[in-house]
């Protein structure tokens, strides 16, 4: 069963707590009985956003480069090369994190893209974007075997 705290617990306990959710336990913390805040494994989170948020990225190769089209956040990616594009579409998709979290996120047409930036964020740099989306490649791959 998860934790539940209040705030001023939780505070006074922190290390307590940050050692439940290391141990896979969920804390929830609030304020006059609400449940307001869940602190959980980023690796269990990342986890159960990855079964339901899988990117599906499109490749398009042309003469004059590559291009790749990422549809769950309408977002594409260019470079000579494949790799240069997913490098390039690895730092669109940090970039459009940052401005989903700065306000995007209150827009109805981006409001339901919280899962796959959440996947961003927790990937937290250009590297871990680019092995979440080699992984939900993989994963894809082996469903159609």
């Amino acid at each position: 069963m998860a934790g539940r705290q209040n705030v001023s617990e939780a505070r006074r306990q922190f290390s307590t707590v940050l050692d439940r959710v290391s141990k896979g336990e969920w804390q929830l913390i609030g304020r006059r009985g609400r449940r307001d805040a869940v602190l959980a494994s980023a690796s269990e989170v990342a986890e159960l956003l990855a079964q339901s948020f899988r990117f599906s990225p499109e490749v398009f190769v042309e003469e004059q480069g590559v291009g790749v089209w990422l549809p769950q956040l309408e977002i594409h990616g260019v470079g000579p090369t494949l790799d240069q594009a997913l490098d390039d579409l690895a730092v669109g998709m940090l970039e459009y994190a940052d401005e989903w979290e700065a306000g995007l996120r209150h827009f109805a047409e981006h409001k339901a893209r919280a899962g796959y930036v959440r996947r961003v964020q927790l990937a937290e740099d250009e590297a871990g974007v680019r092995a979440l989306l080699a992984l939900d490649a993989e994963l894809a791959s082996a469903a159609h075997k």
